[in-house]
């Protein structure tokens, strides 16, 4: 094989600048998101606790949804109010097998740039005895 030393090798220099430039946006992409998951990871740790809480199926929805805001607050995770907490969490009662499920549903909207923006579903469910 005959090796020309004078042949360039390598990347050129926009090819460079343009893996940086992507590199630079998928980091800001994850910076944007991150905080998000993190907060959900928050919300399902709650809920998490809230399952090893004693005599969840006697208790009345209204002090179950208190319950969990109190869980919530510990975590500082301020995503739900006394108001809005009904349409986030629901609470379904197996009564054969004496359990409850406890469902928690939310949408959050981040904005990347101008009118674009990230809209990501989070959903945490458990069953309770």
């Amino acid at each position: 094989m005959n090796i020309n030393k004078h042949q360039q090798r390598g990347m050129a220099g926009t090819t460079l600048m343009f893996l940086i430039v992507i590199l630079v946006f998928l980091l800001w992409i994850f910076f944007k998101l991150f905080p998000l998951y993190m907060e959900n990871w928050k919300v399902a740790s709650a809920l998490e606790e809230f399952q090893e809480e004693q005599n969840i199926t006697l208790k009345m929805d209204g002090d179950i949804r208190r319950l969990f805001l109190d869980y919530l607050s510990d975590k500082d995770v301020e995503l739900f109010d006394n108001e809005n907490i009904k349409q986030h969490l629901s609470i379904y009662r197996m009564t054969e097998e004496k359990k409850v499920e406890i469902t928690v549903e939310y949408e959050k909207t981040e904005p990347l740039m101008g009118n674009i923006s990230f809209l990501l579903k989070f959903e945490n469910r458990i069953e309770a005895p």
